[in-house]
Formats: C-alpha cells, structure tokens, sequence
C-alpha cells in the first residue's frame, strides 16, 4: 500500500498541534527532560487514537 504525502502531511501537522498543546508550563515545570519525553508520547497516543472523525 503506497503512502499518500498528503495524508503524512495532515500527520504530521496534527502531531505538531497537539506537541503545542502538551508543552504548557505546568507540563514543564512538573516532568524531568526524560519524564516529559515519555509522558508527551503517551499524550500524542492517547489524543491521536482518540480523536473524532
């Protein structure tokens, strides 16, 4: 199955938004460096596996 660009690309963008929206301060300021790595990946999964269609 070949990869659709634009289908990456909308990906790609709504990983970048939802980035934008777990790096808050609060977020920050709670996590260390290797915490923050971890608990952001388990955000992107959780909104991206989640969303509405």
């Amino acid at each position: 199955m070949k990869k659709d660009p634009e289908h990456e690309k909308g990906l790609e963008r709504l990983i970048k938004m939802y980035r934008k929206k777990f790096r808050i301060s609060e977020n920050l300021d709670h996590y260390s460096d290797e915490d923050l790595k971890r608990a952001e990946k388990k955000f992107l999964k959780y909104v991206l596996g989640h969303s509405q269609y």
